[in-house]
């Protein structure tokens, strides 16, 4: 539905207006076809990778890093 994809673009715009330069999260990357409630309220990697962000670190294999870097639009 792009509910998720959405509300980002709607944070992005936030920031800009703002002037908050970096927006970083740390979303779930599903690793089974069910994923647990406690893990899906902080967002999945997908919307956020449709919305623009880009991951700046992958230590943890399902949790990366990802930042929009406002300043660049």
């Amino acid at each position: 539905m792009g509910v998720s994809v959405a509300m980002l673009k709607a944070v992005i715009k936030y920031a800009q207006k703002k002037n908050i330069r970096i927006i970083e999260a740390y979303p779930a990357i599903p690793t089974k076809d069910k994923l647990p409630d406690a893990f899906a309220w902080i967002g999945l990697y997908r919307s956020f990778e449709q919305a623009g962000f880009r991951v700046v670190d992958r230590t943890s294999k399902n949790r990366p890093m990802v930042r929009y870097y406002t300043d660049t639009k």
